[in-house]
């Protein structure tokens, strides 16, 4: 079970592992794109558009370290404090807490399609966990 290969190993050092296979495998999709974008005739530049702009060059690094790596460090954190078992069901409320906000701060409404899918990975969580 991944809880006990993870209690070997400090939050930061998966934080680490995750954030260098996640660069690896975006390392790869980028140099897939540029490929393909150069093969097709097109530039680099063609790929992002935003390149030269400071203010999303800022946008890119909060993201990357406020939701990216200090969520995931806390997350860790509150994974160790709790069973596996709440832990996913937890996890697994994030598409419940996402409809919410989203219905809250911005006034969407899921579709019914949306509402039975976050309905069920819910009940499969919840089924799961009582075994």
């Amino acid at each position: 079970r991944t809880s006990q290969i993870a209690n070997k190993y400090s939050e930061l050092d998966l934080q680490f592992t995750k954030t260098a296979f996640l660069a690896g495998m975006y390392g790869i999709w980028f140099l897939f794109e540029a490929l393909s974008t150069l093969k097709s005739g097109g530039t680099l530049l063609q790929l992002w558009s935003g390149f030269q702009s400071i203010p999303v060059w800022i946008l890119l690094a909060y993201s990357a370290v406020g939701p990216g790596a200090i969520a995931d460090l806390l997350q860790q954190q509150g994974q160790k404090e709790v069973t596996a078992s709440e832990s996913n069901i937890i996890l697994c409320m994030e598409s419940i807490f996402a409809a919410v906000c989203a219905f809250t701060l911005l006034g969407e409404v899921s579709s019914i399609k949306e509402v039975i899918g976050g309905l069920f990975i819910v009940v499969a969580a919840i089924l799961a966990s009582k075994q």
